[in-house]
């Protein structure tokens, strides 16, 4: 078949090339840009993840050490002494709500700290002399760590 010529000669299904062209270079863009997107987006919740455990690791260290530390003033006082440390923690890690709570572990008891979004658990061990009241659990910000009546350590949040 013989393509149609216009009067100065030229072939009509010149055109055709250059449209057709421009729709594949249009198409494999959007490809790669799809890929791209998808690959940075799952980088993003992978950082994500790595920053809420590092941050809650912290968390959990500056708990142990208040911990321990109204651990060593109920050794040390007196039998009716009243035993309360405050632990200024954050509200919230990446954007993201946590619970505190102390916890068995083992032969010993944790400081064991959930992150809502993403679901990420971390848990710092800790060993104290005195009785551990562990199940309570209560949410980020500021947490205090006392002596019950019954001579065993709890936490409970700060009072506004």
């Amino acid at each position: 078949m013989i393509p149609s010529t216009t009067t100065s000669g030229r072939s009509r299904s010149r055109g055709v090339s250059t449209t057709l062209g421009y729709v594949l270079a249009l198409g494999i863009t959007a490809v790669l840009v799809t890929g791209l997107l998808v690959a940075g987006g799952s980088f993003l919740d992978d950082q994500r993840d790595r920053v809420v455990r590092e941050e809650l690791q912290v968390i959990g260290q500056q708990m142990v050490s208040g911990v321990e530390a109204a651990d060593r003033l109920a050794v040390a006082g007196s039998s009716d002494a009243a035993v309360a440390i405050s632990i200024r923690l954050p509200a919230r890690v990446a954007e993201s709500g946590y619970s505190v709570e102390l916890v068995p572990d083992g032969g010993g008891t944790a400081v064991q700290l959930t992150a809502d979004n993403p679901d990420v658990t971390v848990t710092a061990g800790f060993v104290v002399r005195t009785a551990v009241d562990t199940g309570d659990s209560v949410r980020g910000g500021d947490v205090v760590v006392y002596v019950t009546d019954a001579d065993a350590l709890a936490i409970r949040g700060a009072d506004p």
